[in-house]
């Protein structure tokens, strides 16, 4: 059955403390994929890492740089990033307001 929910009442998470700093999220389904609502503080960002599994990330508001497998592109409202399943990547915020995106991370086939 189908599910209705106000995301603006879920509360913010904090997102892989091992890896990041100044992001947090809230899962919107975590039924095989998995999506976050994620927002990423002046100053926040992802380090570099490698994950088991793929990810999609696109960016709703805000600016910043995204990195993969040592690729760097500026970030803006609309951009889309494919990350596969082991590539290195990373993002941070370099502007004055909060980063915002949705996270997918997809479970390898």
């Amino acid at each position: 059955m189908g599910e209705v929910f106000d995301a603006v009442r879920l509360e913010w998470e904090v997102l892989r403390p091992d890896v990041a700093h100044g992001v947090y999220g809230k899962t919107l389904l975590a039924d095989g994929i998995k999506l976050v609502l994620t927002r990423v503080a002046v100053g926040g960002k992802f380090e570099v890492h490698r994950d088991s599994y793929s990810h999609l990330f696109y960016f709703l508001s805000g600016e910043g740089l995204v990195w993969v497998e040592g690729k760097q592109f500026k970030i803006m409202p609309g951009l889309v990033v494919r990350v596969t399943t082991g590539e290195s990547h990373a993002y941070e915020n370099t502007g004055n307001q909060d980063l915002m995106l949705i996270s997918a991370n997809l479970p390898t086939h």
